[in-house]
């Protein structure tokens, strides 16, 4: 016997049910699951591994849900028939993923925003931030930093600064770097999208579009006066780097959204 598909986890209820251009007389169905998919890759630009981890299905079936969902959506806007909305393998999901970026469509904003204080006041309490570093300056592309401020907090104050060099340091990828130097929040300019994932997916929070003095950004950060930019990226594939080599994640261009 086949073996049971596990049910896909939705967040947004559709605010629509049905879109029928003047005239229609067939339509497609779009299930719940193929909506959700559509939002998480195409609106919310998240990639497919990401994606697949917020919907808890493998990479495979995500790419398949949302093949299915754009050759639908192709054939309406083609053929000129109505897009209907509803059925599926799919569940609700009771509360909020607690993946980072958030969705800017997450119906559990408010939960997040509690949670996210939370971990941003342990870290005032007792955290380790790291801040692209450049002549004293953030620098402004995460994928070519090679020098970090690391800043050591207890108690809402800078206990200890040093430097962390990242060249040479046997590591393929920064955020990995980052993550086995026990960093908490990482300050920076601009990042890719694929390095963005890597560091939630770590657990390391992220306040990007930053730029001045590195001492001025991590004491806004204490006084609660740094926040993350989302629109906050780089592309530094066009910064001198070998073709095809990504030191956001240490992975190859092909291989994943990194920009």
């Amino acid at each position: 016997m086949p073996a049971n598909t596990k049910c896909r986890r939705v967040c947004m209820r559709p605010p629509f049910e049905r879109f029928a251009p003047e005239g229609a007389a067939e339509s497609v169905r779009i299930s719940l699951e193929e909506l959700e998919a559509l939002r998480l890759c195409d609106l919310e630009g998240l990639d497919q591994e990401l994606a697949a981890r917020r919907m808890e299905v493998s990479r495979g079936t995500l790419q398949r849900i949302i093949y299915s969902a754009h050759a639908k959506v192709a054939e309406a806007l083609c053929r000129g028939k109505c897009i209907e909305i509803g059925g599926g393998n799919f569940e609700f999901a009771a509360g909020w993923c607690g993946g980072r970026p958030r969705c800017a469509l997450c119906p559990f904003w408010s939960e997040s925003e509690r949670v996210l204080a939370e971990r941003m006041k342990n870290i005032v309490k007792d955290g380790r931030i790291a801040v692209t570093e450049e002549n004293g300056e953030v620098f402004q592309h995460f994928g070519h930093t090679r020098y970090f401020a690391l800043y050591e907090i207890k108690d809402g104050a800078v206990a200890k600064k040093s430097t962390l060099d990242a060249e040479g340091s046997g590591h393929s990828a920064l955020g990995g770097f980052l993550r086995d130097n026990g960093v908490d929040l990482l300050i920076c300019g601009g990042i890719g999208s694929g390095a963005r994932n890597f560091l939630a997916d770590q657990h390391i929070e992220l306040i990007a579009g930053i730029s001045g003095p590195t001492d001025e950004a991590v004491k806004k950060f204490l006084a609660g006066d740094l926040h993350d930019d989302p629109a906050g990226s780089c592309d530094h594939h066009s910064h001198d780097a070998p073709a095809g080599e990504c030191r956001g994640c240490g992975q190859e261009r092909h291989r994943h959204g990194c920009n």
